[in-house]
C-alpha cells in the first residue's frame, strides 16, 4: 500500500471511509483511554513502563510484516534508521504519553497532531521542496491560532503551571513525528517497512536500557488483565491496526481524502474527555479546538500532510 496511490473507485469508498474513521476513533480512544490509566487510578502503570509494554508488543506483533517487508537499514544509514525509529516510536510515544500526565486530554488531542501538521508542511517545504498553496497556508494559520487560543486561556485561568509541561511535551512530540515524516519522505520508504522500522527499531533501541534500569518488576506486579488489556491498546489497537486501518483508507480514498478525517481528532477526543474524563473544555477553549479542527482539514487538502495524533503517523504512524 501507498500513500500515493490513486483512490479506488467508487465501490470502494465506503470501505475506505469506514476504515479512516476507524483509525481516528482508535486514536481518539487512545488519548482517553490513556489519560485515565495515567492520572485518574485506571491501571496503574507509569509512563516509563507503559511504553515498554507498548513496543514489546508492537515488537512482536510487527516481526510478520518485518519478514515480508524489511526496513532497508543499510540504504538508510545508522543516523536515518536511529531516527526513524526513535522521533516515530518510542521518544515520539513518551512525549505525547507523557503529556497526558500533566495536561487534558483535549489538549493533546488537539496540539500534538496539529502542531505536527504545522512542523511537517513547514519542513517539507524548506528540505523537501513542497510547495505549501494558499489554502494550505492558511490550514497552517488556523492551527496556530487555534493553538494560541488554547495556551492563552490556560494561561488566563487558575490552572497549574504543570499544565505547560504537558504543552511542551506535546509539542515536542509534534516535532518529532514531523522529523520521522520528513525522513520517511525523503527516504521514500513505503508503510510496511516504515512500520517494521518504528516498531522493531524502538524494541530494539528501548528495551534493554529499560530492563537494565527499571526492569519488568512493576509491570509484572499488575493484574493480568490489565497487562493483556492496556498491551492491545498500545501495543495492538495504536501501534499496528490503526496504520493499517489508515493505508486502507489512502489506498480506498486517496491521501488528501484520508489525511482530512484528521481534523476529527481534536473534537472527537474532546467529546471522550468530556464524556468520560469529566474534562469538558472550557467555553473560552471552543474557538480554539474549532480553528484547529478546521485548520488542519485545510492544511490536508491535495496534501496528505496532517498527521495523525498519538499517536503514532502510511507516511505516518498513530500516536
Amino acid at each position: 500500500m501507498s500513500a500515493s496511490a490513486k483512490p479506488e473507485p467508487r465501490s470502494g469508498e465506503a470501505l475506505g471511509w469506514l476504515a479512516t474513521l476507524g483509525a481516528v476513533s482508535i486514536w481518539a480512544g487512545w488519548a482517553v483511554a490513556t489519560r485515565a490509566s495515567l492520572l485518574l487510578g485506571g491501571a496503574g502503570i507509569g509512563v516509563v513502563d507503559l511504553i515498554a509494554l507498548r513496543f514489546a508488543v508492537a515488537g512482536l506483533v510487527t516481526v510478520p510484516v518485518a519478514l515480508k517487508n524489511p526496513p532497508p537499514v543499510i540504504r538508510l544509514g545508522a543516523f536515518r534508521s536511529v531516527l526513524a525509529a526513535s522521533m516515530g516510536g518510542f521518544s515520539f510515544s513518551l512525549c505525547n504519553t507523557g503529556g497526558l500526565v500533566f495536561a487534558p486530554a483535549a489538549h493533546g488531542g488537539a496540539l500534538t497532531p496539529t502542531l505536527g501538521a504545522v512542523f511537517t508542511g513547514t519542513l517539507a517545504a524548506l528540505l523537501l521542496g513542497e510547495r505549501l498553496t494558499r489554502l494550505r497556508l492558511g490550514g497552517l494559520a488556523l492551527i496556530l491560532l487555534g493553538a494560541a487560543i488554547l495556551l492563552g486561556v490556560t494561561f488566563a485561568s487558575d490552572a497549574p503551571v504543570s499544565i505547560f509541561i504537558g504543552h511542551a511535551l506535546f509539542a515536542t512530540a509534534a516535532l518529532q513525528w514531523s522529523l520521522y515524516t520528513i525522513t520517511i519522505r525523503g527516504a521514500r520508504l513505503a508503510p510496511l517497512p516504515a512500520l517494521a522500522l518504528a516498531n522493531l527499531g524502538s524494541a530494539v533501541l528501548y528495551l534493554p536500557p529499560w530492563l537494565l534500569l527499571r526492569g519488568p518488576g512493576a509491570m509484572l506486579a499488575l493484574p493480568t488483565r490489565v497487562l493483556i488489556e492496556q498491551g492491545v491498546l498500545h501495543g495492538v489497537l495504536t501501534q499496528v491496526v490503526s496504520v493499517v486501518l489508515f493505508n486502507l483508507g489512502v489506498l480506498r480514498l486517496g491521501a488528501a481524502r484520508a489525511a482530512s478525517c484528521g481534523a476529527l481528532v481534536p473534537p472527537a477526543v474532546a467529546l471522550g474527555a468530556a464524556l468520560f474524563l469529566g474534562e469538558p473544555p472550557r467555553p473560552a477553549e471552543l474557538p480554539g479546538l474549532a480553528a484547529v479542527t478546521v485548520g488542519v482539514w485545510l492544511a490536508s487538502r491535495k496534501s496528505g500532510t496532517a498527521p495523525p495524533s498519538e499517536p503514532t503517523k502510511p507516511r505516518e504512524l498513530p500516536p
